[in-house]
């Protein structure tokens, strides 16, 4: 049957049709807002500045027109507007028909949500309901999800995924028992050309499901296979947060990468999910940032990470046995201050270390400092002769109570923290390298205390498995209650700092202790003849995380072998005069040595290519992505990328004889979607 005399396309369409027009309507009303509130406080400001009267009511004024514009929050009236845009070119992906209690409601399945007059138009994929869209491959009774209020039985009546384009209806499947629903997916790939992440919210796969759902406040850790989407589905676990636990928020949560240029390339997928002020650094953007905020006036060449590896759990280990036992004796000191007849009364503080030990000198002193306080008014309000001299000795007493805890806090600050610095051979008025400046930051905050830099709520780790057991120590005291997801893949470390297995963590973040644990083990990203090679590469060295192909058809890897050097240059000019002659995709250039990458940069300046689609991925600029654009990076800054096409140069497969060489290899094939050609 034709489309064009199908019912349910005709009912359909014209569903969207009316959607469009009330989405239409709801962007047009909120700009009117914007524009009506812009004007409003431009005649306020006119008629006070026209006004002689100056002062009290002036001030007044301005404070009314301060609670105006704060009460009508303009920064989401803006996100609102930003979704709207969205919703008008694809309301909605999908549709669910419930019933339950003789009743059957539809809910359109959209990236955003919509209300219009109190009534819910568009249900957001991050809400509760909309987990049946994802757990449930086609209808059936009794289909579950969770609320606030528990669990909620219902039947799953109706699951219907639609095409939208350009607010079009393209076509609609019913997803029943025959429907294979890996042809969505690779329909879906298929249309992407790389080069940028998308958001996969249409997609979403059961077991991405289980790790975005999971609850944030206990640490998540996630070992997935090459492209299986773990960088996609950590920001979309960020975004469900957002939405379902308002006391975390994006301004308070952190995407932690291992380089600018990776950060940056996941930066791309966050306003496509609404989320527009999240930060997301590395961990030397840390550094300067706190050394900022705490007006710490150290010198630190962050390139300089030579040592990263030399600090092994071991060392974490005696170090930390170190700094225990000097908490025992800034505990022994407070409670010594306490331990005499005339001071007991005023005993009980209690040391606590979740604070630093100069915290911990500070809040003992602030209690004393609140009963002084009190004291004196009791001696103002007192008229008894015995009583006013009660207060007076109470004063004097907590007078010398504060003086002596001042000396064990100077004994924190000048002898045990520089103590410290010294065991760890750190000497603060030199230049220190990355490692001495994490070394620092974690002794301060143990020692010290972080008084301006505000921790976060939330973080996530990108590529977890090149970060070392120092990095994840530091970033253990810089996010609150151990509200970490951390993701990556074991058979792309290969750095000597990174680890080795994931348990390796738990030695540093204590909440690691109790994490949950998930495995991504299927490659939705790249074809199956990519993926055969990939697990070529790798299987005479491991059968573990080896990732699983969903059969997307493609091209054959091309392996071409030359003579020389200057044979695979010519070859390589030859191979990308033609892509760039009809660019339509992303294209990663791979280099393994910095004459190689100079070579390669030559060529493609030659082809006359323009330069804002010939991109050098250099980890010291700010990094524009493009869906059709030459990408020419080194291969240390390749992973966690992915192209439509990947060129290798000087990637031998013949020469791999171990599993270091085997991991690089098996990083640079992977970042392929589509094709893949080494020249060697």
């Amino acid at each position: 049957m034709s489309l064009v005399n199908d019912p349910i396309y005709i009912e359909e369409s014209q569903k969207l049709n009316n959607t469009a027009k009330l989405v239409k309507e709801s962007k047009e009303f909120l700009e009117d807002s914007i524009k009506k509130l812009g004007a409003g406080n431009l005649e306020t400001l006119r008629g006070l500045r026209a006004d002689t009267e100056t002062g009290q009511n002036f001030m007044l004024e301005m404070q009314k027109l301060h609670e105006k514009n704060a009460s009508f929050n303009l920064p989401d009236k803006y996100k609102q507007l930003e979704e709207l845009e969205f919703l008008a070119k694809e309301p909605y992906f999908a549709r669910l028909d419930l019933h339950e209690d003789n009743e059957t409601d539809s809910y359109y399945i959209g990236k955003f949500g919509l209300s219009v007059d109190n009534k819910p138009l568009i249900t957001d994929w991050r809400a509760k309901v909309a987990s049946i869209f994802y757990r449930y491959r086609y209808p059936q009774k009794s289909v579950k999800y969770s609320t606030p209020n528990g669990e909620v039985v219902t039947d799953l009546i109706l699951k219907r995924t639609f095409e939208i384009s350009e607010g079009e209806l393209v076509k609609y499947y019913n997803n029943d028992i025959q429907l294979d629903e890996n042809e969505i997916i690779v329909d879906k790939i298929q249309t992407r050309t790389g080069g940028v992440l998308e958001d996969i919210v249409e997609t979403i796969q059961e077991s991405q499901l289980d790790i975005i759902e999971a609850d944030p406040r206990k640490l998540c850790i996630v070992q997935g296979c090459v492209g299986s989407g773990k960088s996609t589905v950590a920001i979309h676990k960020l975004s469900h947060i957002f939405f379902n636990f308002p006391n975390i928020t994006a301004g308070r949560s952190i995407l932690i990468a291992k380089n600018q240029i990776l950060v940056s390339y996941l930066s791309t997928l966050f306003p496509k999910l609404g989320i527009f002020d999240i930060s997301y650094k590395t961990i030397s953007d840390l550094i300067v940032n706190i050394l900022f905020k705490e007006s710490l006036s150290i010198k630190v060449n962050s390139r300089d990470t030579t040592d990263l590896d030399a600090i092994t759990l071991d060392t974490i280990v005696h170090l930390n046995e170190e700094i225990s036992g000097l908490e025992e004796l800034v505990s022994q000191k407070i409670d010594e201050v306490f331990d005499t007849d005339e001071f007991a009364s005023f005993s009980g503080f209690i040391y606590s270390k979740e604070n630093a030990m100069l915290e911990n000198v500070e809040d003992a002193v602030g209690e004393m400092k609140e009963e002084l306080e009190l004291q004196k008014e009791y001696l103002k309000e007192t008229d008894s002769p015995s009583r006013k001299e009660l207060h007076k000795r109470n004063i004097a007493i907590l007078n010398r109570i504060v003086g002596r805890l001042n000396t064990v806090g100077k004994t924190v600050n000048e002898k045990i923290f520089k103590d410290l610095l010294r065991i760890c051979k750190i000497n603060p008025t030199k230049e220190l390298t990355y490692t001495q400046a994490l070394v620092y930051i974690y002794l301060y905050d143990r020692c010290i205390g972080l008084k301006k830099f505000e921790k976060y709520q939330y973080c996530v780790v990108d590529e977890g498995q090149d970060f070392s057991i120092l990095e994840y120590l530091v970033l253990g005291r810089l996010v609150l209650h151990g509200r970490f997801c951390i993701l990556g893949d074991l058979n792309q470390s290969y750095q000597a700092e990174g680890l080795t297995k994931w348990e390796q963590i738990e030695q540093v973040i204590p909440a690691a202790k109790t994490a949950e644990t998930f495995e991504l083990d299927t490659n939705y990203r790249s074809t199956k003849p990519i993926i055969d090679l990939a697990n070529k590469i790798l299987n005479p060295y491991t059968q573990k995380y080896l990732p699983k192909s969903i059969n997307r058809k493609g091209e054959e890897p091309k392996i071409i072998k030359t003579a020389s050097e200057q044979e695979m240059l010519t070859t390589f000019k030859e191979l990308i005069t033609q892509d760039i002659n009809s660019l339509d995709k992303s294209i990663g250039v791979i280099t393994f040595s910095e004459q190689m990458f100079n070579e390669a940069a030559k060529i493609i300046k030659e082809t006359k290519i323009n330069d804002e689609y010939f991109i050098k991925l250099d980890s010291k600029s700010k990094i524009v992505y493009l869906p059709k654009a030459v990408y020419l990076t080194s291969f240390e800054e390749c992973k966690g990328l992915e192209f439509s096409k990947v060129y290798g140069l000087g990637l031998d497969l013949d020469t791999v004889n171990n599993f270091m060489q085997a991991k690089k290899a098996f990083v640079v094939v992977t970042r392929a979607m589509n094709e893949v050609t080494l020249i060697a």
